[in-house]
């Protein structure tokens, strides 16, 4: 109801000299910031080695003129974080620590005036590591005044991420790596030209890992499929930051969706430093290849890349394919992976 009052003295203030005199005037005043009266902030921005501002700062509001200049400081509300989550059924964290920094944490109000100068708070998105979502909350902390502040309007939410909107990074090399798990594969051809698990990195998209397609007594593997790989196989004590993976479909040769059916839709990638203990790295869906004519492109050499929402530090890397385009069919295969 406070609130409620102070926003219509707001509105007539800003409108005409008030007609009412009202007791106790200073009792109806107020401190808040004006960017937490629409809900969370949210930025997403292009992963660049660069800083982007965000502006910032305080208002007054109250039946009477402010007669003398007033501060207010600002902190990092960590302890909202966990607040902000149960209330709204998320689980974001504070972003990494080198990635946000401030221009100033206090700003003035003048006497006479209802707004603060501005302030800033920049996010370097190269620095969140990924496309994960942060949330950084700025709360006004103290006030030089003995005026309160609208608690509902105390606290700003910012909700930063970053996307690609380019591949910045180089694949690694695959010399090391090594296949040393599959749940099934299947060979093909005399020799074996395709089908195996190692051809999913061995560097030529004409051959692919499939997985047991053969039935016995009317059933085979149906999904999930799982790959594990070794970049470390001679075990030189190597180990990677993963950003994400690039995944190369089985090729066509005759038709446009021959083979498309076959592309992941929807893949779980987990990651090891020992090929025992795991951690997932994200579920993630992969589009339906574009296109759909004879010699098209992007159905004939399906391909996609993935981003991890924050990179991962590990030697062993799993792929398992929960569900392939196919919807109902229980196979799937993949011509060539690569990590970067």
């Amino acid at each position: 109801m406070l609130l409620i009052t102070l926003l219509s003295i707001i509105f007539l203030q800003n409108c005409k000299e008030p007609i009412y005199q009202l007791e106790n005037q200073e009792s109806y005043s107020r401190i808040f910031m004006q960017s937490a009266s629409n809900g969370a902030i949210e930025k997403s921005l292009p992963i660049a080695d660069e800083w982007v501002t965000f502006s910032f700062g305080a208002g007054y509001g109250g039946p009477a003129s402010l007669d003398q200049n007033i501060q207010v400081n600002f902190e990092i509300a960590q302890d909202q974080v966990d607040i902000y989550n149960q209330q709204n059924n998320t689980n974001y964290e504070l972003p990494p620590a080198d990635s946000y920094r401030f221009d100033n944490l206090k700003v003035e109000i003048p006497a006479g005036k209802t707004g603060s100068n501005s302030t800033s708070v920049e996010i370097n998105s190269v620095k969140l590591n990924g496309t994960k979502a942060y949330l950084l909350p700025v709360r006004i902390s103290k006030v030089s005044a003995d005026i309160p502040v609208i608690e509902e309007l105390k606290t700003t939410y910012f909700i930063v991420k970053g996307f690609y909107e380019t591949n910045p990074y180089e694949p690694y090399e695959r010399t090391d790596w090594e296949v040393i798990e599959v749940s099934s594969d299947r060979a093909e051809g005399t020799p074996v030209v395709q089908g195996l698990g190692r051809h999913a990195i061995d560097g030529n998209v004409a051959t692919a890992w499939l997985s047991n397609y053969t039935k016995v007594n009317n059933w085979r593997p149906q999904h999930p499929h799982h790959i594990v790989i070794d970049t470390d196989k001679d075990n030189e004590g190597t180990e990677m930051a993963l950003h994400g993976v690039t995944i190369h479909g089985r090729i066509s040769t005759t038709s446009a969706t021959q083979n498309t059916y076959l592309f992941p839709k929807q893949i779980h990638i987990e990651t090891s430093l020992d090929g025992t203990t795991w951690e997932s790295a994200g579920v993630f869906t992969i589009p339906y290849p574009s296109g759909g004519e004879v010699g098209n492109e992007a159905t004939r050499f399906p391909k996609a890349t993935v981003f991890l929402e924050e990179s991962k530090t590990c030697r062993y890397f799993k792929i398992t394919v929960l569900s392939s385009h196919s919807n109902n069919g229980d196979t799937t295969a993949i011509a060539e992976i690569e990590a970067f």
